[in-house]
């Protein structure tokens, strides 16, 4: 068991390379977004994850839905997040935690109040297809495990951003995004380095473009919102600021995580299939 969590631990390493975008820089430390929360992998195999060990951001979905997974609280976030299946990774091994590690000085510290996850879900086809990667992925956890307060985030409609397009109000949308990952220094010579302290942020950005899977997002340091998102802010949601929906997860960007970065919808037919085994959709 030991090898197996090394070597998970190398995968998910290696998923989280540069062109998979994975807190959000430029934005500001999040109290305004509880239901977003972290996946940590416990790579120690103690039972007891550490904040070093997250792996992406995602979201409280809600309830899953009477029928074959019903009984669960529902962690929506990216489909390359998840350990592949050959490695027979178990789900104990993953935990979620809400916490926005405000508080965090140390990032070996134990992650607060970790609810270890059930059973994990890939979209079908993951990775198949350019065009369409399929990339979403549940996490259930325990009925009720994710505290009261914490009120799930609602999703977006079928079409939803298919209508906006066509009635020409999609373009230069305004945005929150919101997730734990990295943060890149520009500045400096030589290549971009990259500083984390696993801490939730939230910022904002602008819609640029739309494709039949993807949602295009600007992230420019100094140019619009200023805002973007980076290595372990992927299956982070955003969220339209308008209505206050989720229109997609964080799937990737470029390795400076600057430029714009590319997020999977999650109100295609394609998308609405996977989704709507586990829960209610709008």
């Amino acid at each position: 068991m030991a090898r197996k969590l090394l070597v998970l631990a190398l995968v998910l390493s290696a998923l989280l390379v540069p062109t998979n975008a994975s807190g959000v820089w430029g934005g500001e430390l999040d109290t305004a977004h509880p239901q977003v929360g972290a996946m940590y992998f416990d790579y120690e195999a103690t039972g007891a994850p550490r904040i070093d060990g997250l792996v992406c951001s995602g979201s409280f979905a809600g309830d899953s839905k009477a029928g074959p997974f019903g009984g669960y609280d529902v962690f929506l976030l990216a489909g390359h997040c998840l350990p592949p299946a050959e490695l027979g990774i178990p789900a104990a091994a993953l935990f979620v935690s809400f916490s926005n590690n405000a508080s965090v000085t140390d990032t070996h510290s134990l992650v607060s109040s970790p609810i270890q996850v059930q059973s994990y879900h890939q979209m079908p086809g993951f990775g198949h297809d350019l065009g369409d990667l399929r990339d979403l992925g549940i996490l259930l956890l325990p009925k009720d495990s994710v505290p009261g307060p914490i009120a799930p985030v609602q999703l977006a409609p079928a079409g939803f951003l298919d209508t906006l397009k066509s009635q020409g109000t999609l373009k230069f949308r305004e945005v929150d995004i919101v997730g734990y990952g990295s943060i890149p220094n520009w500045d400096d010579p030589g290549p971009t380095s990259f500083t984390s302290d696993a801490m939730r942020r939230s910022g904002t950005t602008i819609i640029t473009g739309l494709g039949k899977a993807f949602v295009k997002m600007q992230q420019n340091s100094g140019i619009g919102t200023g805002s973007g998102l980076c290595f372990g802010d992927s299956g982070s949601p955003q969220i339209d600021q308008a209505t206050g929906r989720v229109i997609s997860v964080t799937t990737g960007g470029n390795g400076q995580c600057n430029s714009h970065n590319i997020n999977y919808r999650v109100d295609t037919p394609q998308a609405r299939d996977f989704l709507g085994q586990f829960l209610a959709l709008p």
